[in-house]
């Protein structure tokens, strides 16, 4: 497969990155970022880039699967309209482009909980699944994780304290709760690449099981 991935810098990103490097069912990697990354391998292409403006990169939006990582907080966005057009509307955008090029699939990172619904990031979420879908079609499939558990590059006190907590509530969350458990994103880049790889025509939501049950070793 020839891959395109947004978003790679991310915690979910970058052990994406790392897998398809891994996968003998991956043969070139294009990586979309705003500054060079510190991975160089003969399978990735960088392209610098601004999200703003991907009309200008275009055509480099090709492949089997564009992968969208992309994720920000309204905080360190700036505002809640800015975390909307990252979260929400750049991958529209990417998904419009994509297709354009005849790409027929794209796999996000989404969120567990994602809906029409008064609660800004999933609404936002919810809004990011439908755009694409639209978009790309039959093959587009959304991770929807709860919390993620990785090492970041950034401290994010609260998500330090977070981990704690979840490794207790986690073990309270039975039956259709499951889905809202803390999960590593390794485990949602690995599911991420096997969707990819399998293209199921009959799910295209994937929470807690859903991933884990996709997150295999690469090979």
């Amino acid at each position: 497969m020839v891959v395109s991935i947004f978003g790679a810098s991310g915690l979910v990103g970058n052990h994406l990155l790392l897998a398809c490097i891994e996968s003998n069912s991956v043969s070139s990697i294009h990586v979309f970022v705003r500054k060079p990354l510190l991975i160089k391998h003969p399978k990735v292409s960088t392209i610098i880039c601004d999200f703003a403006s991907l009309d200008t990169n275009k055509d480099k939006i090709q492949g089997d699967v564009v992968f969208n990582c992309l994720g920000t907080t309204a905080k360190v966005a700036g505002s809640k309209e800015k975390q909307y057009e990252i979260d929400c509307l750049y991958p529209i955008k990417i998904a419009k482009l994509a297709a354009a090029n005849g790409v027929k699939c794209m796999v996000n990172v989404s969120s567990a909980g994602a809906s029409d619904t008064a609660n800004f990031y999933l609404k936002t979420k919810s809004d990011m699944e439908i755009g694409v879908r639209e978009s790309i079609g039959q093959y587009s499939y959304n991770m929807r994780p709860s919390f993620l558990v990785g090492d970041r590059t950034e401290l994010r006190i609260g998500e330090k304290i977070g981990i704690g907590v979840f490794k207790i509530v986690d073990l309270i969350l039975l039956g259709s709760l499951r889905k809202y458990r803390s999960i590593s994103a390794q485990k949602v880049a690995l599911a991420m690449l096997q969707v990819a790889i399998e293209k199921p025509n009959d799910k295209h939501i994937f929470h807690y099981d859903e991933i884990m049950a996709f997150a295999v070793e690469v090979n």
